[in-house]
């Protein structure tokens, strides 16, 4: 009986240890001549792009078409600016610019005569946890960087990597074992939404879309490669990518849950019925816990397609249907613009932008005080001097939200905060500390530059926080 049972629990461990080596074996890395055959393999094929407007807009893309087709990140998508690529051995090509796709943030472009090879596509069907895959972007001094891990999780419209993401490398290939495309990488990923730092500015004088600060518990996300290539056929043929609209504006109440702030004339919502105060707590029987998980149900859905939503009115439960319209191209343009300020802040051309002794580089900060329904921007020296701010530095006001405190108290864009309550004011770390002490309906003092005039206004703080976006 003794033999039986020791023989029983031998067995036990010997399918638990083959069990977890089947684990690791399937999360096991190529060996290093191997992955630096997958990146030589590879690396013709990706590409730093850049945007200029004032200043530069840096980010990674990837061929994806032997035709001049490039696959990066729609933080990269231009108005009216110059558009270029430059591969990893430093040659220049201009690019056209073929549209972008809101809800992945996937944008496309279109080298223009220059022949470029295509990475070679694979699939992201077998991946799931323990996969290997690494991940490739081009430096600020236009080489080839490459990180390497594991899949951590796998859903039917992405996937988390537990890899490090350096500045620059949004818009870049995802490659499994085989030096095959699988994905592309979109942000870091902390809890349920997709984080884009403020950007860093790196030699020479470009913003790259992730700052090494990544969240404790981060994750890379990336967009698997078949609804890569779907977007892509959508935008090649049509020139845009058919999204459900639903003409509001929102906003989130303390505890993040979604609050209609404004309903567009003759839109869906206006022909449902839908109020300004509504609050969403349901789209089809989905619990809405976000703004970006608002957003991404509406864009998930395709024009004409009814929607059921779960309105609080003043205490009184309602179910709403609406029938989605075609999200309209200037409106998916300004929703990455409301999203990231930061990033599609448009400074003039003939900015003094001159190295600082040392070789230091630019760099910009973004806070969000929704309390105060404001988004502040921490210039430089150089930048502070052309916005008028006599000596020392300021805080721009990058974007003020509707009804805000701030925008009630007489604030602008545009202005430069150089002073609060009595004392000088040059980053966002000296207006954290003064805002610190201040306590719910209390006033602050705030000194400001416009029009290279110095002025005063008050502001009232509020108790309540603010996130603005439109769908």
């Amino acid at each position: 009986m003794k033999n039986s049972k020791l023989a029983c629990s031998l067995l036990i461990l010997t399918v638990t240890i083959l069990g977890l080596t089947s684990i690791c074996l399937a999360g096991a890395a190529p060996a290093a001549g191997n992955v630096r055959e997958i990146v030589k393999k590879a690396s013709p094929s990706v590409v730093r792009v850049e945007v200029r407007d004032g200043l530069r807009r840096v980010a990674t893309g990837v061929v994806i078409d032997k035709d001049g087709y490039v696959a990066t990140t729609a933080l990269i998508s231009p108005r009216e600016e110059e558009l270029k690529v430059i591969d990893y051995e430093g040659n220049q090509a201009e690019a056209d610019f073929l549209g972008f796709d809101p809800e992945s943030r996937i944008a496309f472009l279109h080298v223009k005569n220059k022949k470029l090879p295509a990475i070679s596509m694979g699939s992201s069907a077998g991946l799931a946890p323990g996969s290997w895959v690494c991940a490739l972007g081009i430096s600020p001094e236009s080489q080839i960087q490459v990180t390497q891990g594991i899949v951590s999780s796998v859903t039917a419209d992405r996937f988390r990597l537990n890899i490090t993401i350096t500045p620059g490398m949004s818009g870049g290939p995802v490659l499994n074992e085989k030096g095959q495309l699988i994905g592309l990488l979109r942000g870091v990923y902390a809890g349920d939404r997709s984080y884009f730092p403020g950007p860093r500015q790196t030699p020479p004088l470009g913003y790259p879309f992730e700052q090494m600060e990544t969240p404790p518990l981060g994750m890379a996300m990336a967009i698997p490669v078949e609804m890569l290539n779907d977007i892509f056929k959508e935008i090649k043929t049509k020139g845009k990518v058919e999204r459900g609209w639903l003409g509001v504006s929102i906003r989130e109440d303390a505890d993040q849950r979604v609050i209609i702030s404004e309903v567009e004339d003759e839109s869906p919502a206006s022909l449902a019925r839908i109020q300004p105060g509504d609050r969403v707590l349901k789209i089809n029987g989905k619990e809405i816990k976000n703004a970006d998980q608002f957003a991404s149900e509406i864009r998930r859905h395709h024009p004409g397609q009814q929607i059921t939503l779960t309105i609080d009115r003043q205490g009184k439960m309602l179910e709403i249907e609406a029938r989605l319209g075609n999200l309209p191209e200037e409106e998916a343009f300004r929703e990455l613009e409301l999203r990231f300020p930061d990033i599609f802040r448009q400074f003039p051309r003939d900015l003094p932008l001159t190295p600082r002794p040392g070789g230091q580089s630019f760099e910009f900060g973004v806070q969000n005080y929704g309390f105060l329904g404001i988004f502040l921007e921490q210039l430089t020296p150089e930048l502070s001097k052309y916005f008028g701010v006599p000596e020392g530095r300021g805080l721009l006001v990058a974007r003020l939200i509707p009804g805000g405190p701030a925008e009630k108290a007489g604030l602008k864009i545009g202005d430069v905060i150089v002073g609060a309550d009595g004392k000088r004011v040059e980053t966002l770390t000296d207006l954290s500390r003064i805002l610190q002490n201040k306590k719910k309906v209390e006033k602050l003092a705030l000194e400001i530059i416009r029009d290279r005039k110095k002025m005063e206004l008050e502001i009232e703080v509020s108790g309540s926080i603010l996130e603005e976006g439109r769908d």
